[in-house]
């Protein structure tokens, strides 16, 4: 059971069509590490919640066990990459790098109408 509830995001409006699901795992190494990473988590949050074709989030944040995980919906590729490549995200990226013990980032096609959830992309990336 996580410590800190989970925190879902979906936009007022979702694009048509299935869009494409981020299912990102982050380990960090070291537990001194988790109050700043979780901060740079609930910006990148922010940031994702702006973002343009952005549909959904899902952050949850395991800190005893170190691990972080997000679920995002995407209208397209393009608007994954564009997000990526913009701070906070991409500052953040930079500098937890090294600091991660173990990194994963898979997509899937999503499904049309449907919000993808910590539990559905649980099935996925199995």
């Amino acid at each position: 059971m996580p410590v800190i509830p989970d925190l879902p995001w979906t936009a007022d409006s979702v694009g048509d069509g299935p869009g494409i699901v981020m299912v990102t795992h982050l380990h960090l190494r070291r537990f001194r590490d988790i109050p700043a990473f979780l901060r740079d988590s609930l910006a990148i949050r922010t940031q994702t919640m702006a973002a343009p074709g952005a549909r959904s989030l899902y952050l949850r944040a395991q800190p005893l066990a170190r691990h972080f995980t997000t679920v995002s919906w995407w209208d397209d590729d393009a608007a994954v990459h564009a997000f990526v490549r913009t701070d906070p995200h991409r500052a953040a990226m930079r500098r937890w790098h090294a600091e991660m013990r173990e990194f994963s980032n898979r997509s899937y096609p999503g499904t049309e109408g449907v919000v993808p959830t910590l539990k559905t992309a649980a099935a996925l990336s199995a």
